[in-house]
């Protein structure tokens, strides 16, 4: 797999689904923690890896999201936050990645801490623009609103991420778009309906988590009830041949995290998941790590299960690619720029 691994490595490619508060290098969440007092109620960084890393599938999508917790202590700071984000532009552009974008939750990050909004996205800026000074990788930033939070501190989130976008601090203009994450099921969906609505209206692209550990019916009222054009994960969407219509003729792609969705128990095996099934049903999508530090993967890694497990090639990998550049919530210009890497 050596040569093969180089060759997928090597190979041009567009992520559009890491997030930046789930994707902390095991020693820097070491380190950090070490320099801020932070107790990780372990001894070594090995004890760390043991505890912080999947290492098989676990029992629900809400045992995976609490696996989060460890990663969150740690960005505690304007400059630990800068760090991460620069790091996750290295660990991308490691991955072969020209075009990045990367997803967080300022309310999320801020819970249980002094930090504001404002001392987030400032630290996210930072080390987008630092990140980007050093990597050849265009990035964006997507602000994820999470579901189940209370209304008003949502509200506060996306009205902080629309000044800093509008305002004229250095990376300002990459925040490009806005996504609902967090667990799917049992959440009344209709009172963030009026936040996305007014993302969109500010001129944010719209992708919403759903169909990762729910059904078809969840993305279908997805689609219905917020018109996003792309979707994180959706793989459930293969259970409906309406949906799978839906999402081909409104052209709407879904993010797909293989290994992400095998260690979440969202799928049984790689072996059973629906990615090459949507992808020949003419399905747009794109391939993505998600959580890879959280996960123990990297981007190469989910290009070799595709290649391995479902028997994708490098003319399809430059096809997924050229539907997440397509579908990419940075500037057209910038899309048209890239796009002859993967023709």
């Amino acid at each position: 797999m050596g040569n093969e691994e180089e060759r997928l490595r090597e190979l041009p490619k567009v992520e559009l689904h890491r997030h930046l508060d789930g994707s902390v290098r095991i020693q820097t969440i070491w380190e950090i923690a070490q320099e801020n007092g932070i107790s990780l109620g372990v001894r070594t960084p090995e004890e760390l890896r043991q505890a912080a890393v999947f290492r098989a599938p676990v029992s629900s999508l809400s045992e995976a999201l609490a696996r989060f917790e460890t990663q969150k202590k740690v960005l505690c700071s304007f400059e630990a936050i800068s760090r991460v984000t620069r790091e996750n532009i290295e660990d991308a552009a490691r991955d072969g990645v020209n075009v990045l974008e990367l997803r967080f939750a300022p309310a999320f990050i801020a819970e249980g801490t002094r930090l504001s909004n404002d001392q987030i996205i400032a630290g996210v800026l930072d080390g987008l623009v630092k990140g980007m000074a050093l990597h050849p990788v265009e990035v964006g930033l997507i602000g994820i609103l999470p579901r189940g939070f209370p209304n008003h501190v949502n509200e506060r989130a996306l009205a902080d991420l629309l000044r800093w976008r509008d305002g004229d601090a250095a990376g300002a203009d990459r925040i490009c778009g806005l996504d609902l994450a967090a667990v799917e099921a049992g959440i009344d969906p209709l009172p963030l309906v009026p936040l996305v609505d007014a993302a969109r209206e500010a001129g944010l692209g719209i992708t919403i988590h759903s169909g990762e550990d729910t059904d078809a019916a969840h993305v279908a009222r997805t689609l219905e009830l917020f018109r996003p054009s792309r979707i994180g994960h959706g793989i459930r969407a293969w259970g409906s041949s309406e949906v799978i219509g839906r999402l081909i003729s409104e052209d709407v792609l879904l993010e797909v995290c293989p290994t992400s969705n095998w260690l979440t128990g969202s799928v049984p095996s790689l072996s059973e998941h629906p990615l090459p099934r949507l992808y020949r049903a003419g399905v747009p999508v794109s391939i993505n790590s998600d959580d890879p530090n959280l996960m123990g993967i990297d981007l190469v890694h989910e290009y070799i299960v595709c290649a391995r497990d479902f028997g994708l090639g490098r003319e399809d990998f430059r096809a997924i690619n050229r539907a997440a550049l397509r579908h990419s919530f940075l500037p057209r210009e910038l899309k048209d720029r890239e796009m002859s890497r993967y023709t």
